[in-house]
């Protein structure tokens, strides 16, 4: 029993310690930015709002991307809800769509869809045939797009007399560049909401499995023939010897007030700190293991109908041309009303506060039943 029980004992050593190598070696080997259009956001209300959405969202199907343990505040039974977005002038397209319903009275269920891709680009492999006749007829066009469908469930439990959320997501992905290549992944996102009073917390873990993309090539589609260079240079698109691409957890904790002014008026804030472990990145709180990017949003409403909207996010320290460096901020602001079970809500983002893009103009609409 003795022989048994010290043999447990390390076996449990053991596999710890090759779990700590496992994370660490992902960590190692994983890129920095993967599967980034996850974390572009939905809903215009949320965007308004900087992002800062996982400890009170709205009452509908847009909470699954949030945080999934929001679901189970879902007014009423049922929620549909869109989104469309362009990015770059238009060049980039982002949509979303989402359905929410409640399974009993402690119990959400929600599917969600996401394609964020770039349609017709012009491919010229083709441009000149073997025979060396050059012509526009054979030129075509590719997409490029990633989609991630997402299955979310969440529940209201009960521990000590207090009520706590929990709620999960499923999350398939899939990546196509036109003939070229396409990858698919699976990963699963964690989260848990607790409200005091005022008070509202929510903790959102994402891709706490890892998120493994798994990459396939045509290699046929990239190669170029010779002939296409009629100067005789070669031009090789070469296929890469890694075909899997991890995406590492992040976490998001997150805190909201809510106040009223008399029967009309309302005003919530919320605050949330973005958390990863992949690497140095350009955030406000930045080191070689742990980085910090906080969101700031602000929302007020009159008699629950018309809603007015700002938030702060993605600080950034830059370099300018001459070396000097300067703290930048993205600013976003919104709008909505609500009637009748539907919500339309409108918010424009400066993502051109810290890159060379233009402001967004981001509209989502929503339905409760």
């Amino acid at each position: 029993m003795a022989v048994y029980s010290l043999s447990k004992k390390y076996t449990h050593t053991i596999l710890l310690l090759a779990a700590l190598f496992s994370c660490s070696h992902a960590r190692a080997a994983a890129p920095k930015y993967s599967n980034e259009f996850l974390s572009v956001g939905v809903g215009a209300r949320a965007l308004g709002m900087g992002g800062a959405a996982s400890a009170v969202a709205a009452a509908d199907a847009c909470a699954a991307y949030w945080n999934p343990a929001l679901l189970p505040a879902l007014q009423p039974a049922r929620s549909a809800a869109l989104m469309h977005a362009e990015y770059f002038a238009g060049v980039a397209k982002y949509d979303f769509g989402a359905f929410a319903c409640r399974v009993d009275s402690s119990t959400v269920a929600a599917a969600t869809f996401i394609r964020f891709g770039v349609d017709d680009i012009l491919q010229t492999t083709d441009l000149i045939d073997k025979d060396g006749n050059f012509s526009y007829d054979r030129l075509s066009y590719f997409s490029t797009a990633d989609y991630a469908f997402a299955f979310s469930l969440a529940k209201r439990v009960r521990i000590a007399n207090r009520a706590l959320d929990v709620g999960a997501n499923a999350k398939i992905v899939y990546r196509n560049v036109g003939k070229f290549a396409a990858a698919y992944g699976f990963g699963v996102d964690v989260g848990a909401h607790y409200r005091l009073g005022a008070w509202s917390f929510g903790v959102m873990l994402r891709d706490i499995t890892t998120t493994v993309n798994v990459w396939t090539y045509n290699a046929g589609a990239l190669e170029i023939p010779p002939y296409v260079m009629p100067s005789g240079d070669t031009v090789t698109n070469s296929v890469p010897a890694d075909r899997t691409e991890v995406t590492l957890p992040t976490a998001t904790l997150a805190a909201a007030y809510s106040v009223r002014f008399g029967k009309d008026f309302s005003m919530l804030a919320e605050v949330g700190l973005d958390v990863t472990t992949d690497g140095q990145r350009n955030v406000l709180v930045s080191t070689g293991w742990l980085n910090v990017d906080p969101r700031l949003g602000v929302e007020g409403s009159y008699k629950n109908m018309v809603h007015l909207r700002a938030g702060l996010n993605n600080a950034q320290r830059i370099s300018d041309f001459d070396n000097k460096k300067r703290f930048t901020v993205q600013p976003n602001m919104g709008i909505g009303i609500s009637f009748m079970g539907f919500a339309l809500d409108y918010a424009l983002t400066n993502i051109g506060s810290v890159g060379v893009a233009s402001y967004s103009n981001i509209f989502s609409i929503s339905y409760g039943f």
